[in-house]
């Protein structure tokens, strides 16, 4: 493996060395191309959910909204399963999502690739730790704060109801909350492989000559499904539980506050909590960093199967 002074990027040493020809040998081509790999947030993160009874709406009759929402990305990688070649590079990223330019972010851009089917594809959401780098209008303030938490996702906002109500458990009297603030800081890294678009083909085509754009795209309303998804997302979306969690009923429900509400006690039989990644789920904020080790997707709706758990 070889770094390029001129990109910074990690590439397979026959992949920088097609332009002058790797023949035919291990699969290469003299045909190259170029991938840009940029990071796009699901619109439910700038745009936030509504109520109703859509796919993707919030059905017990919450609007979410969020003020902020940051997370730490990077480590892209590709191969091929026809040819010894991979395409690499280790740089991680703190993004602000919420405020995502219209460009979107690019924080891998690889040239002289081979022009030919790449099926394996991946980055991680890790944990922050210091080194990691920002791109506008990504501030240093949003970097200092996932790397003190050593969070993956850090996001903050509001559930919005007329007529709403908080019902603490087990079973104590129901009050009036039509708003319910959350700031939740989750340190649920994950490595997520094999993606593939939303109709399974898995990993990109490089155009000869041409530019081939990979989007890892994050979702911003997995805390909110019935079930834990690992492929399509057959599921209904629920906040109940957000206000129902805030047990000394201020009106903001906190990361200590989820540790303490038992699952069972919030997620009715509506739910299918089954087949978490990092071990079963107990309580609310169990159920929360258990759907954040969901968030990867590839090219908009398109998922990765293939997670693990990193320190």
């Amino acid at each position: 493996m070889q770094r390029t002074r001129e990109t910074g990027f990690v590439v397979a040493a026959c992949a920088l060395a097609l332009v002058a020809g790797c023949g035919d040998d291990g699969g290469a081509t003299s045909e190259t191309g170029t991938v840009q790999v940029f990071v796009e947030p699901e619109d439910t993160i700038p745009e936030g959910l509504e109520p109703g009874t859509g796919e993707e709406n919030i059905a017990d009759g919450w609007r979410v909204t969020y003020e902020r929402f940051l997370v730490t990305v990077g480590n892209v990688r590709a191969a091929r399963s026809d040819a010894e070649e991979t395409l690499g590079d280790p740089s991680v990223f703190v993004l602000d999502l919420k405020n995502a330019p219209a460009t979107r972010y690019v924080i891998a851009e690889f040239e002289g690739v081979s022009a030919v089917r790449w099926d394996r594809f991946g980055f991680d959401l890790p944990n922050a730790r210091e080194g990691v780098k920002a791109l506008p209008p990504t501030t240093d303030a949003d970097v200092a704060l996932m790397v003190e938490g050593g969070y993956s996702v850090f996001f903050e906002g509001v559930i919005e109801k007329e007529g709403g109500e908080s019902c603490p458990p087990p079973g104590d009297a129901c009050v009036p909350a039509e708003r319910v603030r959350f700031s939740w800081g989750l340190s649920a890294g994950t490595s997520f492989d094999d993606c593939a678009t939303e109709d399974g083909l898995t990993g990109f085509n490089v155009p000869t000559s041409g530019t081939i754009a990979v989007k890892p795209t994050i979702h911003g309303d997995h805390w909110f499904f019935n079930n834990i998804t690992a492929g399509v997302e057959l599921t209904k979306r629920h906040a109940q539980y957000i206000a129902d969690s805030d047990l000394d009923r201020d009106g903001e429900t906190t990361i200590e506050e989820l540790k303490r509400v038992n699952a069972a006690d919030v997620f009715g039989a509506e739910y299918n909590l089954a087949g978490a990644l990092g071990g079963p789920i107990e309580t609310a904020y169990d159920y929360v960093v258990a759907q954040a080790r969901t968030l990867g997707d590839f090219q908009g709706d398109g998922e990765c199967p293939t997670r693990e758990v990193l320190p």
